[in-house]
């Protein structure tokens, strides 16, 4: 459902208020949210939680904009960040949570992976906060027909409207309102709290590692730039970016019987070889497959075979908590999915990214370590059989003791 009949359906627009903005959409161009912005027929605020809904992408909230932190902003020249159109927020672990104005540009999405060399991680915001947020950060004026809004557009920490529906997907975590730094040096402490497992977190980096990578995007605000310029003047005055591409090369693994990839994870000793090992067990089952990790009851785009979008695959943030594919498998009794694909907007944006027609069977694996989800294992295409069902059920278990191994082995 498009933006203008999604707040009109929600009573938050008239049919009337929406016919005058398409009118003056058609004469003078721009976003529909834009437009109805400038004709005060929506707020902000409203205006982001329902680009979310409609994008089913999380939203990048005015306080998150005005909490950008300073590493994460330097990562950008100026002249990218307008041309982009994206405010960087934080850094957490090797990623990029960004503001964008499209979080479906994949191109441009896929060129701020290879500037920055972080997988960069959508927040959809509106055009007009996202123009305010680069000239305050990056010293970039607005064009002209954002200028009139002044500081209206900037982010506020007050109290947001009760009545809006809940964001779709999650946005970043809350700030402590009075953090208390502790005295004296920090201790190396390794966390006993539970939490998603994150398999490249456990067995590349040890627990000082993990912790100096989570505090690298310093605590510090992102500073307000003294002079606004032009996006040409920011474009003269800049080096050129660093281009740094993190993209691998595309995989082609053999076609591997589930027989023989449960004995290739039997003898794994390394996460490699497991994801081969999946990699090409899925060649064999699957027309198309992705393999996803999990971290904070949120599903990543690991690696792919079989999809026109591969080198996107990198971008995808599938939240559990929302009806999809993986969700299906998240909740079955034996955390094995496979039938019909059911419409949401989750397995749609999930098939614009893979750039797949929406298939008519879909199969889903989970991967777990007790109670904790390290993969899961996604593939479409063939509708598979009760027996093949089990398999990928086996397969999957055949994977998390290889995980189990591999840990116990990195703790001697």
């Amino acid at each position: 459902m498009k933006l203008g009949e999604m707040l009109v359906r929600d009573g938050r627009l008239t049919e009337p208020q929406l016919d005058t903005a398409l009118k003056h959409q058609a004469r003078d161009g721009g976003r529909i949210g834009t437009v109805l912005f400038e004709h005060g027929f929506i707020d902000l605020e409203a205006l982001t939680v329902y680009l979310g809904l409609e994008l089913g992408i999380p939203i990048a909230t005015g306080a998150m904009l005005e909490r950008a932190k300073r590493a994460a902003v330097r990562l950008l020249q100026p002249q990218i960040a307008f041309k982009h159109k994206c405010v960087p927020l934080v850094v957490q672990d090797r990623q990029l949570i960004a503001a964008v104005e499209d979080p479906h540009d994949f191109a441009a999405l896929e060129a701020l992976n290879q500037i920055t060399g972080y997988r960069v991680l959508p927040r959809v915001a509106p055009e007009v906060r996202i123009y305010y947020y680069i000239e305050r950060y990056y010293g970039v004026a607005r064009p002209a027909r954002f200028v009139k809004f002044g500081d209206t557009a900037r982010g506020d920490e007050g109290a947001v409207d009760s009545g809006l529906p809940a964001p779709p997907l999650p946005g970043l975590p809350p700030v402590p309102s009075a953090p208390v730094a502790a005295p004296g040096p920090r201790p190396r402490l390794r966390s006993t709290k539970i939490k998603m497992f994150d398999e490249s977190e456990a067995l590349e980096l040890d627990a000082e590692d993990l912790i100096d990578s989570l505090d690298a995007d310093d605590a510090a605000p992102a500073p307000v730039a003294p002079v606004a310029q032009t996006a040409e003047a920011a474009a003269a005055a800049a080096p050129p970016a660093r281009q740094r591409s993190t993209i691998p090369p595309p995989l082609t693994p053999q076609p591997m019987h589930a027989d023989l990839a449960m004995r290739e994870l039997a003898t794994a000793s390394d996460r490699n070889r497991i994801v081969d090992a999946l990699l090409g067990y899925a060649a064999d089952t699957f027309e198309a497959s992705v393999v996803f990790t999990v971290r904070d009851n949120m599903a990543f785009g690991w690696k792919a075979i079989g999809v026109p979008g591969y080198a996107h695959v990198e971008h995808l943030l599938i939240p559990l908590d929302a009806p999809s594919v993986l969700q299906l498998a998240m909740a079955a009794e034996n955390h094995v999915f496979h039938g019909p694909l059911v419409a949401s907007t989750v397995n749609s944006y999930l098939y614009k990214v893979l750039g797949t027609p929406e298939p008519q069977h879909v199969s889903a694996g989970v991967i777990t370590i007790g109670k904790r989800v390290v993969n899961i294992l996604y593939g479409h295409g063939k509708e598979l059989s009760p027996i093949q069902i089990g398999v990928l059920g086996q397969v999957c278990k055949s994977a998390a003791e290889a995980y189990t191994r591999l840990i116990a082995a990195k703790k001697k």
